[in-house]
């Protein structure tokens, strides 16, 4: 609540509520590696970590999940 609003009598704001959680998409797919001399080699990832959730995956998943990337947007997004 801003100085003003406090001037002028007012309650506080209420507070926004959303319904259910959206689903991570998890189009931020970070790769990580067991042994510093295959760093830089994305095919040598070990795992591929999740930028936005923290969620690993193993290369597998991580190349299923950049494949349906584009789909799983459009589905998230129609549906807000």
């Amino acid at each position: 609540m801003g100085v003003l609003s406090r001037f002028k009598g007012r309650k506080n704001e209420p507070e926004i509520v959303t319904g259910e959680e959206l689903p991570c998409p998890h189009v931020v797919l970070a790769p990580k590696w067991d042994d510093a001399a295959d760093m830089g080699i994305e095919s040598k990832a070990s795992r591929w970590l999740c930028g936005a959730c923290g969620q690993q995956f193993t290369p597998a998943e991580a190349q299923q999940l950049r494949e349906t990337e584009a789909t799983r947007l459009k589905e998230t997004l129609g549906q807000t």
